[in-house]
């Protein structure tokens, strides 16, 4: 079976209001891989490490997709970075310039946000049975809260054109089934390749992160084989990031 082949076809379920497509996915225990779950408004969307993700009505796609990993070891890292891989291409194609991953997979334009994305996993036996992928892109949204208005932006404002939701968003699962499918097939290093070319941070950028173990401030050196981020400090010393918040550091004046 060829790449193009392994595209699946998916069950949309399309709401106007939820409180999150990710919980809404959740509760349905019985429900096929490939269920989507699409809002257009969630009043209690969130992002990675608990933060909440604006989520106006009718502005931005919010979605969540159901897969359930055939490998033995589902490695989440790489799935998360293919599903980065997946958004910053369908971006691309609109076209839009200036498209940027921040390690994992933060989705930015001219440095500001413009999507991120929330993967969670349940495990039967030490082997991941069922994962939720939350994806929200900020589509057509024309402005932002006081507090994002200085790091957001949306599709509308970098691309001067209304977005068709329903066209994106078909998009979207067309390269998430291609990327999925490389996934469990084992490639890791298509995923990894793929993604420092899309990203300006997976090399000889000067980050911070944040870590549950403190701070590390040093220069990306690429992506290791299970996606992990590399960072070498002025000492010279290289670190493994497996999970942390990076942010770009500036040149001091």
């Amino acid at each position: 079976m060829s790449r193009r082949e392994a595209v699946m076809r998916f069950q949309v379920h399309h709401y106007e209001t939820v409180s999150s497509t990710n919980d809404l996915l959740k509760a349905m225990t019985g429900a096929p891989e490939f269920t989507v779950i699409v809002a257009e408004e969630q009043t209690a969307g969130r992002g990675r490490r608990s933060r909440s993700w604006h989520s106006s009505v009718g502005d931005g796609l919010y979605l969540s997709l159901l897969l359930c990993p055939r490998n033995e070891k589902a490695r989440l890292s790489l799935l998360s970075l293919a599903a980065a891989i997946s958004v910053a291409e369908t971006i691309r194609e609109i076209p839009v310039r200036g498209v940027d991953i921040k390690w994992p997979n933060d989705l930015l334009i001219h440095d500001h946000k413009v999507g991120g994305i929330l993967i969670e996993g349940s495990s039967i036996g030490g082997q991941v049975s069922r994962v939720i992928v939350g994806i929200g892109v900020n589509l057509n949204a024309k402005s932002f809260p006081a507090e994002l208005a200085e790091t957001a932006t949306s599709l509308f404002l970098e691309s001067g054109k209304l977005i068709d939701t329903v066209l994106f968003r078909d998009n979207l699962l067309d390269r998430i089934a291609e990327w999925y499918a490389i996934w469990n097939l084992g490639e890791n290093g298509s995923i990894i390749r793929a993604w420092e070319s899309l990203s300006s941070y997976a090399r000889g950028r000067m980050v911070n992160v944040t870590t549950d173990g403190g701070e590390i401030a040093g220069e990306t050196c690429g992506l290791a084989e299970d996606g992990a981020l590399i960072v070498r400090t002025p000492t010279g010393k290289e670190h493994r990031i497996i999970a942390g918040e990076v942010s770009r550091l500036r040149a001091s004046v």
